[in-house]
């Protein structure tokens, strides 16, 4: 009787080792952006692809049209006032705001503080849908390749306006890992202030095509985050601030 409830505890004991080993890895958590490979551009976001000459075209139209001058920033900037950055800039935090992940079998979940926006990862071996609108942050499906987590993202919305312009044609992949700090050159968003890390760090290698918009071809992005052990997700109260403003100019031009 012994010897069977042993040679039970083995089997369990090894049953449970054989799912640690197929299990992907825990990506859960709050993550801080650290780094990313193309610096240059405002508010901490990597410089742009080139555009083509169709992609010239539609962002000078746009630009006449509506009166923009280069990059557009006060007023006119469209985060100012509450415009969701969409994909791919979300994944850069506009200035580096936090984002947690949610991981389920079949489902891992974005949260963004920026904008409040929320990624939808599916893991369940779906394909694209063509009953599902276009959307900011488009329609993501994603599997495991060992310990990568390879995403593909179509069905984002198009964005002609200054700062990561694109067409519906976009079409990102992201392949997401867990790697130590020690295996990168870390220079943070401000190479003179290197911040100190060690440990795991979530790697994001991110490739990008947009035939219309984009001349260059796999236009590729490596993104490095850390685990914010402490942090606690805060709701961007963005829609706010414009409403309050609103009402204080109407009560102003009522009293005039």
């Amino acid at each position: 009787m012994q010897r069977l409830a042993l040679g039970g505890l083995v089997l369990v004991l090894g049953c449970a080792r054989l799912f640690a080993a197929d299990a992907p890895p825990n990506l859960e958590g709050v993550w801080g952006m650290i780094q990313h490979d193309r610096l240059g551009a405002p508010f901490f976001i990597p410089i742009e692809p080139k555009y083509t000459d169709e992609g010239k075209r539609i962002t000078t139209e746009f630009a006449t049209k509506y009166g923009l001058k280069g990059d557009v920033r006060g007023e006119l900037e469209a985060n100012g006032h509450c415009v969701e950055p969409g994909m791919p800039t979300v994944m850069w935090g506009i200035g580096g705001a936090a984002m947690e992940i949610v991981q389920q079998p079949k489902r891992i979940t974005l949260l963004s503080e920026l904008a409040n926006q929320s990624r939808r990862i599916f893991l369940d071996g779906r394909a694209f849908p063509d009953d599902v609108p276009d959307q900011r942050v488009g329609y993501s499906i994603g599997h495991w390749e060992g310990d990568t987590l390879v995403i593909e993202t179509r069905k984002i919305t198009e964005w002609h306006a200054p700062r990561w312009p694109h067409s519906d044609e976009m079409r990102i992949v992201e392949r997401w890992s867990l790697k130590d700090a020690s295996e990168f050159k870390i220079t943070g968003l401000r190479p003179d202030r290197p911040p100190k890390i060690t440990g795991q760090i979530l790697v994001n290698e991110m490739t990008i095509n947009d035939p219309v918009m984009y001349a260059d071809k796999d236009y590729k992005v490596t993104t490095l985050y850390r685990k914010l052990e402490k942090q606690v997700m805060l709701e961007d109260g963005c829609p706010e601030g414009i409403w309050m403003k609103l009402l204080e100019e109407t009560a102003s031009a009522k009293k005039n």
